[in-house]
């Protein structure tokens, strides 16, 4: 056996080490094991909670119902009338692809599912990246008919559009209902 304090081999049954004159074995005292939590752990960090709102109702629920009904019924109309005068068009594939998956989007906020968040920041992204290429499709066929009557409407419709799209970003980013709902903001 060898002593606990200066580590030199010794007898096996000394219980003083007669080299350094102290104890040779040293009493452990079991520690007991840390408590596990069985709150739900989210893929991001969370903030810390603010007394304020809480859950799916006032702008969010309004942000919610927009995304999953109101706008999937009047564009599904626009895009009825759209198709029928022109066909399909990227514009239009486009629109109906940002409204299918923001139909999805718009679920998981309303559910309070963890992806909430991760998906809604998607939607913006693929929102700002069709704007960019609308914007660039009408000025291309502006320039190709010399009309600046078109561009100027166009442009406003776009303008109009990402600017709503911008507001509702700041909502997600700033808002106390948010955080509290989700656990963090966007």
């Amino acid at each position: 056996m060898f002593c606990a304090r200066c580590g030199q081999q010794i007898p096996d049954a000394s219980e003083l080490c007669p080299l350094c004159g102290r104890e040779a074995t040293l009493a452990l005292v079991p520690q007991p094991a840390p408590a596990v939590s069985s709150l739900p752990q989210f893929p991001y960090p969370s903030l810390p909670i603010v007394h304020g709102p809480k859950g799916v109702e006032g702008w969010l629920l309004f942000y919610c119902i927009s995304l999953t009904v109101l706008g999937p019924a009047l564009l599904s109309l626009s895009y009825y009338f759209a198709i029928r005068l022109r066909g399909i068009n990227p514009e239009i594939s486009l629109g109906i692809a940002r409204v299918l998956y923001g139909m999805v989007v718009g679920i998981f906020l309303w559910m309070r599912h963890l992806a909430a968040l991760a998906l809604l920041r998607i939607y913006f992204i693929a929102v700002a990246a069709a704007t960019l290429f609308l914007m660039l499709e009408a000025v291309s066929l502006s320039l190709r008919i010399h009309s600046s009557i078109f561009l100027s409407s166009r442009f406003s419709s776009l303008m109009t559009s990402a600017g709503i799209t911008l507001l509702w970003f700041l909502y997600f980013r700033r808002s106390v209902r948010v955080r509290n709902t989700y656990g963090a903001n966007l």
